[in-house]
């Protein structure tokens, strides 16, 4: 029987949302306070509804609100290499209590000595739009994004793998940003 509860973040105290260790501390932190639910592209600062040179720009606000979805996972991918928490990409696709948990998880990564690598494996799907929101549901992998020390070494890392994901996506003076992200356990998709 699998177990089909996620985590929805919202409102909640800073918890890590992305690597292995993040979303294991997510789906605890979030876990106990009750709110459990049932439920990669550009970082070099480019607003979502503009393509890199040689791609055509997403036409609809769903390919749009998906490419941001894609874009705010590779933001973080990146700034997690080498946990920087002060990347200014993160703010590109990401905004409120998103933004304030990636920040905060990496600010204490790098406290640590910690940096994430490897590639995450996305499967996202716009399930609902409008001209200014959105809703991406995903199977989110992070079976192969794992933590090191900064000296190289395999950080102690709890099992990743397959976990369903729902982001909520909001349009603001035309730049779509993730502001609510749910991120279930491991074997949830």
């Amino acid at each position: 029987m699998t177990d089909t509860r996620t985590v929805t973040v919202r409102p909640v105290p800073a918890r890590r949302v992305a690597g292995s260790r993040w979303v294991k501390g997510l789906v605890a932190a979030v876990a106990a306070v009750g709110l459990t639910a049932c439920s990669a592209g550009s970082s070099s600062g480019t607003p979502a509804t503009t393509a890199p040179s040689g791609t055509t720009a997403p036409t609809t606000p769903a390919d749009a609100a998906l490419a941001a979805y894609r874009a705010m996972w590779a933001d973080l991918a990146s700034a997690a290499k080498t946990s920087d928490f002060q990347s200014s990409g993160l703010s590109q696709h990401a905004t409120g209590t998103v933004l304030t948990l990636f920040t905060r998880g990496l600010a204490r990564d790098q406290l640590h000595g910690i940096v994430t690598r490897g590639q995450l494996v996305l499967h996202p799907a716009v399930t609902s739009s409008s001209a200014d929101r959105a809703t991406v549901t995903d199977c989110f992998d992070d079976t192969h994004w794992l933590e090191y020390t900064t000296s190289g070494a395999l950080a102690k890392n709890a099992p990743g793998g397959r976990r369903a994901t729902t982001a909520e996506l909001v349009r603001r003076s035309g730049v779509w940003k993730v502001d609510q992200l749910s991120v279930g356990k491991v074997g949830t998709c």
